[in-house]
């Protein structure tokens, strides 16, 4: 329980820094360069002569002074690199979300439901290219707070822990898209790759992060695909692929997106007991109109966020980016003086030749209605639990000597429950008390208005540890 708690707070968060080269070759011009040769070869002779002006003189000495000030380290203080050029921290949102050029946004907000809300937008505001030989495509980067994630079409009673999810206030957050049941908290990122509903396939962004994390030569895993899109790393010495990011997808309106989580740090004894459920305390869920998770082992990638998102951007970039136009020059009529001196095929070759803007999103930025709107949407009881398919819950008390089976309709509403008796001589109460017990209960059921919470089923039964029970077992309330 100290570990869950732990749990809750948030991670250190550590910015890569690097030292600044240092510089003192700011000089005057040919200082100390001429020579005997260069009087008569190249005429320079005046230039042994040469002396600076006063307003030059000075213009040195600022440059040599800031450039000594930028190397300053102050105590236990890095200087920190420069900013991507292309980094672009947003006031306004919607500035940014329609522009017709592929870009990719990080959020630096932590609520998930929020993060949740942005990457919707981003989504329905995405335009869609009229020609194949266009993108807009985007990339969406966001760590959550802890939280548990689950599938449009999933059942939390099934997937989830949900009373050790209460009792630790670690919020239940349901998705848009399908797929499986995920842990979030700051040790993971998650991500997502919006494109045309035509160029959809489950594994291309999939390889992209593969091929972009794969050339870093600090990973602790080389990377792969799986037949099921997961990314995983290569075989082990145990002979086992571990799963290091699941998807989940999305298709509408002529657009698409694949989005996922990336296991980097994440406390992974976390997960497995938020994921665990006991039967015989939890009782048997039978969902069968929802989807379940596919159980894998997982391990972590041990990679710092910011490297990871560097990594992916920079592959995105390099596939999806725009062009640079390295023939442009201000003046059609001045020499290009890399073709004059025969390298223009070295500087494409090697220059990163496409750009991307990369948008960033944190607490300051404006947002619009649409996504205050959409956050308090996805935090309702009503979508987080009232959207599970139709399921029934079996319940088993060996103190009382019964088990007791909900069926449970559309939006969670509690459409039968069925008493029956087990053999136990030793029951505390008769069975006679017991359905006395239950009588209320019974009869807010066939009005058809009751929700699935533990603690309005159990307001309607009698007797108090029965009544207790049957809220904590459900979901922790009662």
């Amino acid at each position: 329980m100290i570990a869950l708690r732990r749990f809750l707070k948030s991670p250190l968060k550590v910015e890569p820094c690097f030292l600044r080269r240092k510089f003192h070759n700011i000089q005057v011009p040919f200082q100390d360069d001429l020579s005997a040769a260069d009087n008569d070869d190249f005429n320079l002779l005046d230039f042994q002569h040469y002396q600076e002006s006063p307003d030059v003189k000075k213009k040195r000495l600022e440059l040599i002074e800031e450039v000594e000030n930028e190397n300053i380290l102050e105590e236990g203080v890095i200087n920190p690199p420069k900013e991507n050029p292309n980094k672009i921290l947003s006031n306004i949102l919607e500035d940014y979300v329609g522009l017709k050029e592929p870009i990719a946004f990080v959020s630096k907000i932590s609520n998930p439901y929020r993060n949740l809300a942005i990457e919707d937008h981003i989504f329905n505001q995405m335009p869609v290219p009229k020609d194949q030989g266009s993108n807009y495509n985007r990339l969406i980067f966001y760590t959550n707070s802890p939280c548990v994630v689950i599938g449009k079409n999933q059942n939390p009673w099934k997937e989830v822990n949900v009373p050790l999810l209460n009792s630790l206030h670690i919020p239940l957050v349901r998705r848009k898209s399908g797929g499986g049941t995920v842990v979030h908290d700051g040790g993971n990122v998650n991500y997502s790759f919006m494109t045309t509903k035509n160029n959809f396939d489950r594994y291309t962004f999939a390889k992209i992060i593969r091929d972009g994390v794969n050339k870093y030569e600090g990973s602790k895993y080389r990377l792969e695909v799986n037949e099921r899109g997961d990314i995983t790393t290569e075989k082990q010495q145990d002979d086992i692929c571990y799963k290091i990011s699941g998807s989940a997808y999305k298709l509408a309106k002529g657009k698409s997106y694949h989005h996922g989580t990336m296991l980097l740090n994440l406390r992974l004894d976390i997960l497995k007991q938020l994921l665990h459920r006991d039967e015989a305390k939890l009782g048997i869920v039978d969902a069968m109109a929802s989807v379940g998770s596919v159980k894998s082992k997982v391990t972590n990638f041990e990679m710092e966020n910011d490297k990871f998102i560097e990594l992916v951007t920079n592959e995105f970039q390099s596939i999806y980016g725009k062009p640079i136009d390295y023939g442009e020059q201000s003046d059609p009529d001045e020499y290009d003086q890399n073709e004059l001196f025969g390298l223009t095929d070295f500087v494409e070759a090697n220059a990163l030749n496409k750009t991307t803007k990369v948008i960033i999103i944190d607490d300051d930025t404006t947002l619009p209605e649409y996504v205050y709107e959409t956050e308090s949407q996805l935090k309702e009881w009503d979508w987080k639990f009232g959207g599970t398919p139709r399921f029934s819950h079996k319940l088993m008390n060996e103190k009382f000597g019964f088990e007791i089976l909900f069926k449970v309709d559309k939006r969670a509403i509690v459409r039968e429950m069925e008493l029956t008796f087990l053999p136990n001589d030793l029951r505390i109460l008769s069975e006679d008390k017991i359905k006395q017990s239950f009588e209320f209960l019974q009869n807010m059921i066939s009005k058809g208005e009751m929700k699935y919470k533990g603690s309005e089923l159990a307001g309607f039964i009698t007797n108090d540890m029965i009544s207790d029970w049957l809220g904590e077992s459900i979901d922790g309330t009662s």
